[in-house]
Order: C-alpha cells, then structure tokens, then sequence
C-alpha cells in the first residue's frame, strides 16, 4: 500500500464526504419542499392574529427603503410594523418617517428605545418595541430584510402547527455589487442556509436565525421573554434552546426571505463573519472545532501545502470541482432566478475568508457590535468591554 497517497488523499476524501452528505442533505430538503408545494394550492390558515412586525434598526442598511417598501404589500389581513431606534439622531429615521408618510394604509409607528435596557443591544430594542406591539403574533424583522408578499402566510402556515413556538426563515443574501458583497452572500448561501438545515434535518438541531423569527407573544412569556437574552450575544439561538427546553418545537420556513448586501467591503464582511464565527464557538465549540472538515478545497489546499505533488493538485482540483458543485446547486435552490455566476467563482475565495474568520474565532472573544465591545463567554454570554471609537464596527 501507497501510505504516502492514502495520506494525501485520505482527509480530503473525509472531507469530501462530510462536504456532499450536508449539501445533499439541505438540496433534498429544499427540492421536498418545493415538492410538497407543488402538489397543491396552499392551504388557507385556519387564524388570521393580529402580527406585530418589529423591527429594531441601527443605521442605514443597504436599500434600506426598498426594504422597507415590500414590507408594505404583505398579503395578510391585520399586521402592524413597529420600528425602533436608540436615537433619534439615527440616520434611517428619516427614511422610516419616509416610509410611513408614503405607506398611510399600512400601520406603523416609529419608537426610540432605551440602549441601557439590555447588554445586547438588538435586545434592548425588542424589549420596547414588544411593549408598544398589539399583536398576539410577534415577527422580529431585520432592517436589511426583503420579502414577498406571502411572507406573514408562509411563516403562520408554520408557526400554526401543533406544538410549534418559534419559526425562523432561511436565508439568501442578494443583491451583490462589490466584492465584499459577493463574498458575503455566498458565505450564506454556500455555507450558512445548508448549514442550518443540515443541522436540522441530520442532527435534529433547529437553529433559529434572528433576521426573520416569529412566535405568540404568550409562548414568549412563558420562556421567559426577551429579558432572559438580553445578556447574550446569540439571542436567537438562545431564544430558540428556552423554546425547545419548554418542549416547544423550533421550527423552519424554507421559503427564503433576502438579505440584502450590495456594497459591502471585504473587510466588513470578515468583520461580521468573524462575529459569527466567535459566536458559533461559544455556543458548539466541539461542532465549531471541526468545521473546517465541512470544506474539501481547504483540507485539499493544506494537504497541497504540506505535499506538493501531482497527486495532490488533482486532489485540489477535485475538491474545487465538488465545492463549485455545491455552491452552484445551494444557490440555485436559494436563488433561482438571480445569476450566481459570480458567486460560485469566488468559492476558493470564499473559502479562504471563511477559515481566516474560523482562525479568527480563536485568537480572542472580543467583538464589537453596533458600537459595542464585549468579551464573549459560554453560550455567548456578554461582558461588556472598553473600546476606543475609532475601533468600533457598526456591523450587524
């Protein structure tokens, strides 16, 4: 036997493994539900509650009022849009004033809440904007969010079955003009989204995504409310474990909402990204530890790096293949009528930014948020930490 080949084949191949189960995981779920849909007209939802969409804002996000306007053709009967900001010196104020000037027919209000009401500072939002709510449903919304008109439909549908507490949405980023943006889309659409269906469907872990999560406001209180995440980084997630561990089941809506990043730059999204991966740290270390085995063009790039031969080219040049592969064929089933040309062209580049941002992960717990600076802890536990302002991110 070959020991030196099987050694440079052998962790790639492992990877690869890893790599296409997860991706076939998520693109067998996607195309089962596309399926069931398929098969019939949807059904109409037995309740129409009032919806209460919050949506806590910190700067201006890409196309923010384009954003905003699909939030004005939802098709549902009785929704409310409550905004909220730490200042009023914010610079989306005026374009959500904008927005409800042009939009009378829908019902929406503008709130300036209290930064000091929680250490996480999303949070501390949310725990106004649920005051000034009316609605029985609450459908927490980032500012960077586009939807379709059948979104409030499509999250009750789920939200409405037996059991279920909270549904988040699966996510696609579009939009992509500069680099920073197409790194940061794929990143989601590559990685993220099957990711997190993956995590379901094989591991029977929901991880619920903060950008789009609804649940009745009398299931949240019984888990304790906003207050019991107002001390973590991960509030979602969070919030997603006090659901299941009041036997309530986390649920996913597999109709993607966008996320829309047009002109980020690379170093924003490496900012974030590296935000996200010290989360996922805290909340999985040991899933977190082997994340890099979920990328055969990586563990083929060190195996090239470490054995610089033919044999380990040909194995780069596979994992590349397989990789473009799966990004081709996520994207397609997230975004099928976009053009994701670009996307899947930057996958090794994706690649490289996504292990920067894993190595990242382990050189400290520091991150700043929203003009914040923590330390993070277990289960993403925030203390809070000095930081000059000229250092400070506003990145989500």
């Amino acid at each position: 036997m070959d020991w030196g080949a099987l050694a440079t084949v052998a962790p790639t191949a492992l990877s690869s493994t890893i790599y296409a189960t997860l991706q076939a995981s998520f693109l067998l779920r996607i195309a089962r539900h596309r399926l069931e849909a398929a098969r019939g007209a949807p059904r109409p939802l037995a309740a129409t509650p009032v919806v209460s969409i919050l949506k806590p804002v910190a700067g201006v996000d890409d196309e923010l009022a384009s954003n905003l306007d699909s939030f004005a053709r939802l098709d549902y009967p009785c929704y409310e849009l409550v905004f909220g900001v730490a200042s009023r010196e914010d610079p989306a104020v005026p374009v959500i004033q904008a927005f409800i000037e042009a939009h009378p027919e829908v019902k929406a209000r503008l709130c300036v809440t209290d930064p000091g009401e929680a250490l996480n500072p999303k949070v501390a939002q949310l725990l106004e904007l649920t005051r000034r709510a009316e609605g029985s449903v609450l459908v927490i919304s980032d500012a960077n969010v586009r939807v379709r008109p059948d979104y409030l439909r499509a999250l009750l549908s789920r939200l409405m079955r037996p059991g279920v507490g909270l549904v988040s949405s699966l996510v696609a980023g579009t939009g992509e003009r500069t680099l920073g943006a197409v790194v940061e889309n794929a990143q989601l659409g590559a990685f993220i989204a099957p990711g997190i269906v993956a995590a379901a469907e094989l591991a029977g872990r929901s991880i619920s995504v903060g950008k789009s999560m609804a649940m009745r406001r009398a299931d949240l209180e019984r888990v304790g409310g906003f207050e019991s995440v107002a001390s973590v980084l991960a509030e979602d997630d969070v919030l997603g474990q006090r659901f299941s561990a009041r036997g309530f089941v986390v649920d996913l809506c597999l109709d993607p909402i966008e996320n829309r990043n047009t002109s980020c730059s690379l170093m924003r999204t490496l900012d974030r990204h590296t935000r996200w991966a010290k989360m996922r740290r805290a909340l999985v270390p040991r899933c977190f530890a082997v994340e890099p085995f979920n990328a055969p063009l990586l563990i083929a790039w060190l195996t090239l790096l470490l054995s610089p031969t033919r044999l380990a080219l040909e194995v780069w040049l596979f994992a590349w293949a397989l990789q473009s592969l799966g990004t081709f064929l996520a994207l397609r089933a997230l975004r099928p009528a976009r053009s994701n040309l670009a996307l899947v062209l930057a996958e090794p580049l994706r690649t490289l930014c996504w292990f920067f941002c894993w190595l990242n992960a382990y050189s400290n717990r520091r991150v700043a948020w929203r003009g914040n600076a923590f330390y993070i802890g277990a289960g993403s536990e925030l203390v809070a930490a000095e930081e000059p302002a000229s250092m400070r991110s506003p990145a989500r």
